[in-house]
């Protein structure tokens, strides 16, 4: 689906909200112990960012869609300016980003439940290897 989606904002926040939760919810507590809740919640952005690129091609709903997720979730005091923050990334070339935000297209497209799993992988690598 893109930007003539017929999804309200309101049920594209409960699409990623509850797949991102089904996932956290997978991963292994060996992972989950080895990952700060931080860099879960910046891989979980960036995943969602992902998520909603692929639902809509509209950058403006997609910063608002992703504006309203990390309030909602999150409670963050300055959601606009994190919101700036990873639109921005996704202009650099950033491969872990990149990673993330095609894992988070990826279940947005195949409904699938494992791609959190492959994120934290990601992120435990990056971690040892730096």
């Amino acid at each position: 689906m893109k930007s003539g989606t017929s999804k309200s904002d309101s049920e594209a926040y409960e699409l990623a909200s509850r797949t991102a939760d089904a996932q956290r919810a997978r991963l292994p507590d060996r992972q989950r112990s080895q990952i700060s809740d931080a860099d879960m919640e910046t891989g979980e952005a960036w995943f969602v960012w992902g998520f909603y690129s692929a639902m809509t091609d509209d950058i403006e709903r997609r910063k608002r869609l992703m504006t309203t997720y990390l309030d909602t979730k999150y409670a963050y005091e300055n959601s606009e300016q994190r919101v700036d923050e990873i639109a921005r990334m996704g202009e650099a070339r950033n491969g872990l980003f990149d990673a993330i935000v095609a894992a988070g297209r990826q279940a947005y497209r195949e409904g699938g439940d494992g791609h959190l799993t492959s994120i934290a992988t990601i992120f435990l690598n990056v971690i040892r290897n730096y």
